[in-house]
């Protein structure tokens, strides 16, 4: 390497350095205007509208510092980390084109754990051909709606386990259901990836720590949810997660590698207290 092409390195370097500050900053900032707004739906909104405001190449390295903050255990990005996980909605207010070119820079900058979030779903063939010998409801799909709404026990009850996630999405929204009605669906091996996608949207159920392990624990839980939900896991968690066989091996080796690094800044920290 000669002289020029050293100082052009170093160059590039320090201008690297400058952008990821910036993004750093401009993330934390984010993180800290949406935690004020008490409404999940407009912080949902309003984060997509403040991606939507930056560049391709802003926007993908703040999504970045979002998933790197939050993989390191702050608390400050939990929210902002979440909302990546509702898709579909950021979908609806970023755009295909801006989320296009978030994905290609994404790629660019090499960010394909930040990536993933933004891809499409693959078809779990083994669930669906589990399905094909399962039973369908006989009453319509229009009644089983109608019906999720009524607050009766019982009506929740029949319903827990329907197979169409439109019934689900209606029942999260009642107020008589509980968080151990939403746990028997989330770890149910009889609910569809589209059923566990729709709970991991769910700004009122996701929050609940024992529904994120129940969705990761369910083989049926798409790849892009279950790796999304493990940074918001305690470490004790995420050691017995990275043992359990039944899990693919990308979540098994993702919780491994998150559990290293809290006992590693653990250790670090006992370290500075003494």
């Amino acid at each position: 390497m000669n002289e020029r092409t050293g100082v052009l390195y170093l160059l590039q370097r320090l201008r690297y350095a400058f952008e990821q500050s910036r993004a750093s900053r401009t993330a934390e900032h984010l993180a800290r205007q949406l935690s004020s707004l008490s409404d999940p739906v407009l912080r949902l909104h309003s984060f997509g509208q403040k991606l939507r405001e930056m560049s391709a190449k802003e926007g993908a390295m703040v999504l970045g510092q979002i998933c790197r903050r939050r993989e390191q255990g702050a608390l400050l990005f939990e929210g902002p980390h979440l909302h990546l996980l509702a898709k579909e909605a950021l979908l609806e207010v970023l755009g295909e084109a801006k989320v296009a070119s978030l994905m290609q820079e994404l790629r660019f900058q090499g960010q394909e754990d930040t990536l993933r979030y933004l891809m499409r779903d693959p078809p779990n063939l083994r669930f669906e051909h589990y399905q094909e010998g399962v039973r369908r409801p006989v009453e319509s799909l229009g009644w089983r709606i109608s019906l999720a709404r009524k607050t009766a026990p019982r009506t929740i009850e029949r319903l827990i386990y329907d197979p169409d996630e439109k019934v689900i999405r209606t029942m999260l929204g009642n107020a008589r259901l509980t968080e151990a009605d939403v746990l028997k669906i989330a770890s149910s091996p009889r609910a569809s990836p589209s059923i566990l996608v729709t709970i991991g949207h769910h700004q009122r159920w996701i929050c609940r720590y024992k529904v994120k392990l129940s969705l990761v624990y369910n083989p049926n839980t798409p790849l892009r949810i279950s790796l999304g939900l493990l940074p918001h896991l305690l470490r004790q968690d995420l050691v017995e997660i990275a043992q359990y066989e039944s899990l693919p091996p990308a979540v098994r080796e993702k919780a491994s590698r998150l559990a290293r690094k809290r006992e590693l800044a653990a250790t670090l920290s006992l370290r500075e207290g003494d």
